[in-house]
């Protein structure tokens, strides 16, 4: 069956997985979504089935279960699958009145890969998500009344706009599995990083470029790529090393470890939530920004001062 249309894959299926992959036990994963724990066990065995591929690995003891490569494979597609239904949703409660005001978020790609899935997991009210590649189209949204709040760098953009500080999101540096130097626990220093070929990041490749000149780095860029699981296909691939933000990273994702650099080398960014001074901020829009500011206490990143 795993050669034919995957018609039997049911949501119920998909939602087991991902409550699983981030609870780490079958028993945490059924008492989050309220079911035995032979349920969840049969609807990973039913989605193995479906898929033809072993999924999760099973372990004994009390280490926490781990997702095979499929799995983790699977997991980004289920995770997708489970954001469209919500946002389907909201949309149609919206479109029958009783969703009226439900919140709008924008934010770019790369906060999509860790901070706003944990953001979503943590806030319980419906959310209607917008992503837009460009800063830009988030300010020009949010001054449309398009977007209720939206999640992207520091400064503030000019204009009528308030926000609140998140947290500061290193760089790290990404290599490719079994390169000579992502098996050692010390960071990568201005001149090793000088040595290297580096992919990068569009939206932070002005940044990085000026920060490590500072420094006497004269960055050697031989790709570019516009989103940080791009540049990591491209480490994996072995066409060069990424320098990318913390939050722009997976490490579920295989071919690639992530590295970290040396103090100072390049000022982290800061993750703001923003919003247009022209509308009251809503209780839930409100309830949002700190239930954003929890998850990133919980994700042990440092909120700084937020610059306007």
């Amino acid at each position: 069956m795993a050669g034919e249309w995957w018609s039997g894959v049911e949501l119920r299926h998909l939602i087991a997985l991902e409550a699983v992959a981030h609870e780490g036990s079958f028993r945490r994963a059924a008492t989050r979504l309220g079911y035995v724990q032979s349920a969840i066990s049969h609807q990973i065995a039913a989605l193995e089935g479906l898929t033809g591929r072993r999924l999760i690995e099973r372990s004994r003891g009390t280490r926490p279960l781990a997702l095979t490569p499929a799995g983790e494979i699977m997991l980004a597609h289920a995770e997708a699958v489970i954001a469209r239904v919500r946002t389907a949703q909201a949309d149609l409660a919206e479109l029958e009145g009783s969703g009226r005001g439900s919140l709008r978020v924008g934010a770019a790609p790369d906060l999509l890969t860790r901070l706003v899935p944990a953001l979503l997991r943590a806030f319980a009210a419906p959310v209607v998500l917008h992503e837009k590649a460009e800063t830009s189209a988030l300010v020009a949204a949010l001054g449309r009344s398009e977007l209720d709040l939206a999640l992207f760098d520091e400064p503030l953009p000019p204009g009528t706009f308030d926000g609140a500080a998140l947290c500061e999101d290193p760089y790290v540096v990404l290599l490719q599995d079994g390169a000579p130097l992502a098996g050692r626990k010390r960071a990568i220093s201005s001149s090793e990083l000088a040595r290297l070929p580096l992919i990068a990041h569009a939206p932070t490749r002005a940044h990085v470029e000026a920060e490590l000149r500072v420094h006497g780095v004269a960055p050697r860029f031989v790709l570019q790529a516009e989103t940080g699981a791009a540049v990591h296909g491209l480490v994996a691939a072995g066409l060069g090393a990424g320098v990318v933000p913390g939050l722009a990273t997976d490490a579920r994702r295989s071919g690639a470890v992530i590295v970290d650099l040396a103090p100072g080398l390049i000022a982290p960014r800061t993750i703001a939530v923003v919003w247009s001074r022209t509308q009251p901020l809503r209780a839930d829009a409100a309830a949002f920004v700190e239930a954003a500011r929890s998850v990133c206490m919980a994700e042990r990143l440092r909120a700084p001062v937020l610059a306007g």
